[in-house]
């Protein structure tokens, strides 16, 4: 029931959002300190324990493919609004999970239902703000949700300290409705009634037809979704590293976690300082790139001649995680551009390419674990991620990747 709208220019309008988008991170990162302790409680094998975030992203993966079409047919607060109900069902299921297999498929539920609510933000904002507009609000949001991945860990590792990993379920499904009740009581539908798309299989197939021909969209989306998996490969491969390989506890190791994530927040900061100095997005995106190869070049090279030490690693990492947070809100913000009549349907398809990208990238650490040390496996798969998004880039301005696409800001 909607009882007072919230103002779309509001600060809390824009936290409502970010908490959305947040959603993915923190069932994410507040798990990683509770690895261990989850496979040692249920049972199973040393690095089994990551194919809860693997069946996590696969749901992820999955559910924007539906979400996005649903969304354009019924409007973004009854999707919101279901969405939101299953992800704190979900998430209350995992906490009482009897067995591992139980326990996957909860968070494969889980993984679905937050998969449907971040890609409505992208939506939302599509659906309110002008072009030129767009991509700074979306750097207040990830700038706002590059919190979650600093906090996250630490609340699991705090949570750990007095109780289990099984509270970490039941603090993610109390979020979860925090938010169900915010949206229920604040939001206020944004994509008008004669804006909305029939929901049919023909409708269904001529948006992702038109999405699939879209050489804007399709540059930007995989561009983001390799930066994507090099960010994410490290994300899921840091308990290896930390824990594992360095030796750190729970609570040192959330605070490194926390350190290196900060790296997106930074990075988003100066994405938004840039937007507000109406830099083109393109251009930052093109900086951002640079950066982050020489980054990962750099901790690769550091690897492969045994320099794997907290002190040096840390550094690279951080610099590594801040370029991803310069380039993604621009990505997003470029790839649904030309697509505003069926935002929702673009944005489920640009999340599930990302989340596709992610859990690939997270299934590639966890089987190159079995054959190198943590550090190398990480390494590997971030340096073969961020190789596709720099073939990518290279493909979008040579006219070598889905199609010519003109990246020099000054020619746009």
């Amino acid at each position: 029931m909607l009882v007072r709208p919230i103002k779309p220019q509001s600060l809390l309008y824009t936290g409502m959002l970010a908490g959305l988008a947040s959603l993915p991170p923190l069932s994410i990162d507040m798990n990683l300190p509770a690895i261990p302790a989850i496979e040692a409680s249920l049972g199973v094998a040393s690095g089994q324990g990551a194919l809860t975030f693997s069946l996590f992203l696969l749901g992820f993966a999955i559910a924007p493919i539906v979400g996005g079409p649903v969304a354009d047919r019924f409007g973004r607060r009854p999707t919101l609004l279901l969405s939101l109900l299953f992800t704190s069902i979900a998430a209350f299921s995992c906490m009482i999970a009897p067995s591992f297999r139980t326990l996957l498929i909860f968070r494969l539920i889980q993984g679905i239902a937050s998969g449907i609510c971040i890609l409505l933000p992208l939506a939302i904002v599509r659906d309110t703000l002008s072009e030129s507009e767009a991509p700074k609000l979306l750097s207040r949001i990830m700038l706002v949700v590059a919190v979650a991945p600093l906090i996250a860990p630490i609340i699991g590792a705090w949570v750990l300290s007095w109780s289990d990993w099984r509270t970490i379920h039941a603090v993610q499904g109390g979020l979860s409705t925090l938010l169900l009740l915010l949206t229920a009581m604040g939001f206020e539908e944004t994509l008008e009634e004669d804006r909305r798309t029939p929901l049919s299989m023909r409708q269904i197939g001529s948006a992702y037809a038109e999405i699939a021909t879209s050489k804007t969209f399709l540059g930007f989306s995989f561009l983001m979704a390799f930066t994507f998996g090099c960010m994410f490969s490290y994300i899921s491969g840091s308990p290896g590293l930390l824990q594992v390989q360095l030796g750190l506890s729970e609570n040192l190791y959330s605070l490194v976690f926390a350190f290196t994530s900060f790296g997106i927040m930074c990075g988003s900061y100066i994405s938004y300082r840039l937007g507000k100095r109406d830099v083109p997005a393109r251009s930052i995106i093109n900086r951002g790139l640079a950066c982050m190869v020489v980054a990962v070049a750099a901790a690769l090279v550091l690897v492969l001649n045994g320099f794997v030490h907290l002190e040096t690693m840390a550094p690279a990492l951080f610099l590594i995680m801040m370029c991803a947070g310069t380039i993604q809100p621009n990505c997003m913000a470029e790839a649904v551009a030309p697509l505003p009549h069926i935002a929702g349907t673009a944005s489920g398809a640009l999340n599930s390419l990302q989340m596709f990208i992610g859990s690939a990238a997270s299934a590639c650490v966890t089987f190159l674990t079995g054959y190198f040390t943590p550090a190398l496996a990480m390494m590997i798969s971030m340096a073969c991620s961020i190789a596709l998004a720099f073939a990518v880039y290279h493909g979008l301005r040579t006219g070598r990747a889905p199609g010519k696409l003109e990246m020099n800001p000054e020619t746009d």
